[in-house]
């Protein structure tokens, strides 16, 4: 993921992520659409990273949950990843993947607003 630089960057988009139901048929799809390459992040397989020449420009993995469609979640840059999620659920949104850690990445949630439109919040390392 993007790690921010400055502060003008949060409230902005940082990130696009692709949960799908099959990574492989999504690898061939964007790489004959897009031209994108595939690299795996870190020792564990499971997250894959979309590569445009020596930059990232987003991450794919398979649903977590069977029975989910496949789908593009957008990442928002905040300033505090938990009090954003307890606000959202306030607000009437739901937390579909709690706040937590991804090492050398920063701490990441999943959150759907009251209409079940979904969207990532994320604050760098």
């Amino acid at each position: 993921m993007s790690k921010e630089k400055d502060c003008a960057k949060r409230g902005h988009f940082g990130w696009n992520e692709l949960v799908t139901t099959s990574v492989p048929a999504a690898k061939k799809f964007y790489a004959k659409l897009l031209g994108w390459k595939t690299q795996p992040f870190g020792k564990d397989a499971d997250y894959t990273l979309l590569m445009k020449g020596k930059g990232s420009v987003g991450g794919m993995m398979k649903c977590p949950k069977p029975g989910l469609p496949a789908q593009w979640i957008p990442y928002v840059f905040v300033d505090d990843v938990d009090a954003t999620a307890k606000k959202a659920a306030k607000l009437g949104g739901e937390i579909c993947m709690p706040p937590f850690d991804v090492p050398t990445v920063g701490r990441i949630a999943v959150l759907t607003d009251p209409q079940g439109a979904a969207i990532g919040i994320f604050k760098p390392e």
